[in-house]
């Protein structure tokens, strides 16, 4: 079930957000490297095991969660170069392991 999420460095244009993506979001807020997170849409696809997808953008990485039921977009901007990128995306794959 969608909830909602505020925090210092989440976008307030849109704050729901599905359960297995506020585990991943929790984990972001707490990296220094990362200093915006925006959350995308959701989507309701049926039942399905959690997973994660990165694809890069300027300036950080679009993450694609899948939750059980769902799954929605989460933008997320990363200071420094793509070795401090990776590390990010290495926190937030270390969930779903």
């Amino acid at each position: 079930m969608p909830s909602h999420k505020t925090g210092r460095k989440l976008t307030r244009s849109h704050t729901t957000i599905i359960e297995k993506a506020r585990d991943v979001v929790s984990a972001l807020e707490r990296q220094p490297d990362v200093t915006k997170i925006s959350l995308g849409i959701i989507k309701q696809i049926g039942l399905g095991k959690p997973a994660v997808k990165f694809h890069p953008i300027t300036g950080g990485f679009r993450c694609i969660v899948r939750g059980n039921v769902s799954i929605q977009e989460i933008w997320v901007y990363v200071r420094g170069d793509e070795a401090e990128t990776l590390g990010v995306q290495a926190k937030v794959l270390a969930l779903f392991e």
